[in-house]
């Protein structure tokens, strides 16, 4: 710009930049706002699939036996949201009985990897998608839905395998009284008084032994 430029007041032109020249790298970031709906609900979709497998691994749960459907929803605010549904494709009883912690953990992995999805996140549905449905037993009684639980049957105890080596198996012997053993001995001693009694008499009636003359 020359001096005559700057008494008029005339701003400078930017210099014009090259056919073949192209932004910088990080010159230009797109918000979810400024992207097609399409293609926000389709990295959203990504997401939720990530999540799901990730929960799956670390909770030693089979890839085949759940998986899910990523379905567009709308709310009374005209926002756009997604909501999972789960397909069951396995009879596991345990999925039901852990139904719910799987929802509290997926909703904690999402909220971890984008804090905005307690906005577009509709909430969560089970569905069951089985090849045979023979394997599921059938509706029981229906007196048995409220019915309290059976007592839980307790096992009657063991004798253990085996047994110390520092104890000898034997007649159990009872710890005696004072009285009881001083008539066992004034028995014995009776006893012993009349055997001797008796081979006392008895030798009246033998003669000495002498010895025979040649």
């Amino acid at each position: 710009m020359g001096m005559l430029d700057l008494l008029l007041g005339r701003k400078a032109e930017p210099p014009s930049r090259p056919r073949n020249s192209r932004p910088a790298q990080n010159s230009v970031q797109f918000e979810a706002s400024q992207q097609a709906p399409q293609s926000v609900n389709s990295v959203r979709k990504d997401l939720l699939r990530l999540v799901l497998r990730e929960l799956l691994t670390r909770n030693g749960i089979p890839q085949s036996w759940v998986s899910a459907d990523m379905l567009r929803t709308t709310s009374s605010k005209r926002q756009e949201g997604l909501h999972v549904r789960f397909l069951v494709r396995s009879w596991e009883p345990r999925l039901l009985e852990h139904g719910p912690a799987i929802e509290q953990e997926f909703a904690h992995r999402l909220l971890i990897l984008d804090p905005q999805a307690r906005d577009w996140l509709s909430g969560f549905s089970w569905q069951f998608v089985l090849d045979d449905t023979r394997v599921c037993p059938p509706l029981p009684h229906p007196a048995s839905w409220t019915a309290p639980p059976a007592p839980p049957q307790e096992e009657p105890a063991r004798a253990p395998l085996t047994k110390p080596a520092d104890i000898i198996e034997g007649p159990m012997v009872l710890p005696r009284t004072s009285d009881e053993v001083r008539a066992d001995l004034e028995q014995l001693l009776a006893l012993r008084d009349a055997d001797q009694k008796r081979h006392a008499h008895g030798g009246d009636h033998f003669a000495a032994t002498r010895p025979a003359t040649l």
